[in-house]
């Protein structure tokens, strides 16, 4: 039979229609997977930025903690990091009377990635912002050793001491040796200063002559370099939350205890600044501490901290007041403190 002429023809074109649909389907698949590989690339690379940002950001804090002076307003730096650069920089946003307290920055960093095969361009930024303290360690300088809790000789040893509260560094003027709450005591025998010992007061009035914000220090205010008695001639920060003991070791910079300190063994020396929340234990032979010294701050958060202990008969102490330690143990807390939960990684589109 004779197929009839207006069917002539009608598989081409059907077949012509499938192939196109077919060929437009996989163009569109290619273009939705290129999208979605561009979409992955640009959102590793927006990533990236944002790390590059984070690093600048903390390499800027670094090197102002490192200088130990504060940037001045307007600041801007251009850091190289991994994977690129970010240009930060720095703005007061709280400014405080005191020239000498702390004052609030922003701190804005761009982070920009560079790809050597995509050439010198940037390939993606972010900016990311953080405010932040500038902090500058300081302590009203009371005595060579202020004992807001006292101290004593229960058993009547007589150790040997040597308080002097003359600069050792020959830089400012003589302080008080000891200054303790009530009556001064009539002991040790060796002790110099103006004067040479400082009663009156309770032991909450004599902690608070310090300065000393010990109720934040306490509560977490204070970033210090060690949890530990780690790395200790380093001229570093330590923030002990308890008790803590050195035997037979020497150590320099910032040493915060909330509990009790024992120097023990065959004695310790420690050059720069101790704070104690509750009282010292002398124990060690030779107790040799240069810089200052401060006991009982416990009475700060409402506590009653012991009375000290001088240590036995053969024991001897030394607490020499030295402004150049106290500076190069204040150095070590002057610096950048970011403000918790104001770090913000969208600041160009905040």
């Amino acid at each position: 039979m004779t197929r009839p002429h207006r069917e002539a023809g009608f598989a081409l074109p059907i077949t012509v229609f499938i192939v196109t649909l077919v060929t437009l389907m996989l163009a569109a698949i290619f273009v939705r997977v290129e999208a979605d590989r561009r979409i992955a690339e640009s959102s590793g690379s927006s990533v990236d930025a944002i790390a590059i940002a984070h690093s600048g950001l903390q390499r800027y804090f670094a090197h102002y903690d490192t200088l130990g002076s504060r940037p001045p307003d307007g600041d801007s730096l251009r850091l190289n990091v991994t994977g690129g650069f970010a240009d930060v920089v720095a703005h007061f946003v709280q400014r405080p009377a005191d020239s000498i307290a702390n004052l609030t920055y922003l701190v804005r960093s761009t982070g920009r990635l560079i790809q050597p095969t995509q050439g010198s361009d940037p390939q993606a930024q972010r900016t990311v912002a953080q405010f932040a303290q500038w902090q500058t360690g300081t302590l009203d300088v009371v005595a060579a050793f202020t004992a807001a809790n006292r101290f004593d000789d229960p058993d009547e040893d007589d150790p040997t001491l040597d308080i002097r509260g003359v600069d050792q560094c020959g830089v400012r003027p003589a302080t008080t040796g000891i200054r303790v709450p009530g009556s001064p005591p009539s002991y040790p025998p060796v002790v110099t200063g103006s004067p040479a010992v400082s009663g009156g007061g309770n032991g909450t009035g004599v902690a608070g002559e310090t300065d000393i914000d010990w109720n934040a220090v306490i509560a977490g205010g204070f970033l210090p370099d060690y949890t530990a008695l780690i790395n200790l001639d380093t001229w570093s920060s330590y923030f002990i939350n308890g008790d803590a003991t050195l035997n037979t070791a020497s150590g320099s910079g910032l040493l915060v205890v909330t509990g009790d300190l024992t120097l023990g063994g065959a004695g310790s020396s420690w050059r720069g600044v101790i704070l104690v929340g509750g009282r010292i234990i002398f124990s060690g032979t030779l107790n040799d501490l240069r810089g200052v010294v401060v006991s009982g701050l416990e009475y700060m958060s409402g506590g009653t901290p012991p009375t000290g202990y001088w240590g036995p008969e053969d024991t001897t102490t030394r607490i020499w007041y030295h402004s150049c330690y106290v500076d190069s143990a204040l150095t070590a807390v002057s610096g950048f403190a970011p403000i918790p939960n104001a770090w913000i990684d969208n600041w160009a589109t905040y």
